[in-house]
């Protein structure tokens, strides 16, 4: 049935007071208008193909395709970049489905036989901490940047920081502070056990553990004295020694202790210290079945810039050392995003079918060159600029293709947010500055502290910043998106 422009405008308007999703409704008119009219345009269906890869994309996603826009809340919170918003909060990974497989095959082999670990490389913001945090989520039942009891797995992680290296095993250190916390708050059986069993085997060499993982004293219990002070006569490497081996027997005895797998993540291994290394390489050269014959379920793997390392790096020594010994090096190079996934990253983020955002994804290729973290940052910037922005009319993203084009913008993402820091208030200005003096990142406790003592505010403008995606704020810390 043929029908006027008025008719059907009144008909769509009809089934959307039924309650039908606007994209549905937009589709229906769309037909509609092009069997009357013959209309053409980017948004119209050339063939019956498209239509069908639409409503299958419809079916398979609903949450994502059939999802209304609340214009108040994107009026008022703006695009929230990397997940949908749901009830789940589900992050969406995009274009890695290969390379994560690639790491649980390598997984699955070193917990079976504890004789291989990987390296995940690519340039800063191509995707490495993505695909970790995807790997944790698949693996393990870790959720929201949390670890949680009861999963396949228990996953541990810490990073290095180019601030830090004068800190021994910091990153390390961390992780398993991680896990004290973790194991705390367990079943009493298991806290007892392995309570008892580092105190039977390292006895008051343990106040040394304590010192490097203060969460470990809630696992001991109050009982446990602990002097933190080492002996006169210690000299740093004969310390570092000691620390290296009470960190094996602990890695061992809560291995003995759990049946789940432990896995040990560590991201920005370009700035590992010499420390680390010594005292990584020692705990992935532990026997693969303990004293009581137990198989060691251990896995390790990190993210490296590939474009910091040479053959004389402490990292690529030890790997090659491994190698020498029997552990094999399961190597992952991350790329460029293809088009393709620029695509999908961009129409899952506005919750519009890909053939709707295919022209403002090939802008956004070409002037990112496919990198998934200057691609979230300049998103975010056109909404700042109100050139990519939620319409009353339409009731769904649009965007001003000609002057996002016409943009000159730096080749570099480092670059790129460097020149976004002009626009900020001169009090954002200054705690970005106190805050870059811890590292990458820093408790929230301790800039409160901190913001007491000095007088000056810091986090009212910090949370500025995060507003601004600057800094994240997660896991009681500020951590800066991009070092």
């Amino acid at each position: 049935q043929r029908s006027t422009q008025s008719s059907t405008m009144s008909s769509v308007e009809s089934l959307k007071s039924l309650g039908l999703p606007t994209a549905l409704c937009d589709m229906i008119s769309n037909m509609i208008d092009r069997t009357n009219e013959g209309a053409t345009g980017d948004e119209s269906y050339e063939t019956v193909t498209d239509l069908r890869d639409d409503l299958r994309l419809m079916m398979d996603s609903p949450e994502v395709y059939l999802r209304d826009l609340d214009m108040k809340h994107a009026s008022t919170v703006g695009l929230q970049m990397g997940s949908i918003g749901g009830k789940d909060g589900r992050t969406y990974f995009y274009g890695r489905e290969l390379e994560l497989a690639t790491l649980k095959e390598s997984y699955q082999r070193s917990v079976s036989s504890g004789c291989e670990v990987a390296m995940i490389y690519g340039s800063s913001g191509i995707g490495k901490s993505m695909l970790s945090n995807k790997f944790a989520e698949d693996v393990t039942s870790r959720r929201d940047g949390h670890i949680h009891d009861g999963g396949s797995g228990v996953f541990l992680s810490g990073s290095f920081d180019k601030l830090q290296q004068s800190q021994p095993f910091h990153a390390i250190s961390s992780a398993f502070d991680e896990y004290c916390t973790l194991l705390s708050t367990r079943d009493e059986s298991t806290v007892e056990m392995v309570s008892t069993a580092l105190k039977q085997d390292l006895g008051d060499e343990i106040s040394s553990l304590v010192t490097a993982m203060p969460s470990l004293r809630g696992i001991l219990g109050n009982d446990c004295v602990c002097d933190q002070n080492d002996e006169n006569s210690d000299v740093a490497v004969d310390a570092q020694k000691r620390l290296r081996y009470l960190f094996c027997q602990f890695v061992e005895i809560i291995l003995g202790c759990q049946e789940e797998p432990l896995i040990l993540f560590l991201d920005d291994c370009q700035w590992i210290d010499a420390a680390s290394v010594a005292l990584l390489n020692q705990i992935l050269m532990m026997p693969n079945k303990s004293a009581c014959n137990k198989q060691r379920r251990f896995f390790f793997f990190g993210c490296c810039r590939d474009d910091e390392l040479n053959e004389e790096h402490p990292l690529t020594l030890m790997l090659s050392s491994l190698e020498t010994f029997g552990t094999k090096t399961t190597n992952i190079m991350l790329t460029s995003m293809s088009k393709e996934t620029v695509n999908e990253m961009v129409s899952t983020t506005l919750s519009l079918l890909p053939r709707l955002t295919r022209p403002l994804a090939d802008i956004l290729y070409h002037k990112t060159k496919g990198s998934p973290f200057f691609i979230k940052q300049l998103m975010i910037d056109l909404y700042k600029r109100r050139l990519l922005f939620p319409s009353l009319t339409h009731r769904r993203w649009v965007w001003e293709s000609d002057n996002i084009r016409d943009m000159e913008i730096p080749d570099s993402v480092a670059s790129f947010i460097m020149n976004s820091f002009h626009c900020l208030p001169p009090d954002v200005l200054s705690a970005l500055s106190v805050l870059s003096c811890f590292g990458a990142s820093v408790s929230i406790s301790l800039i409160e502290t901190l913001e007491a003592e000095i007088q000056t505010p810091l986090m009212a403008p910090l949370d500025t910043a995060v507003a601004e995606s600057i800094v994240d704020k997660r896991k009681g810390a500020f951590y800066f998106l991009h070092d």
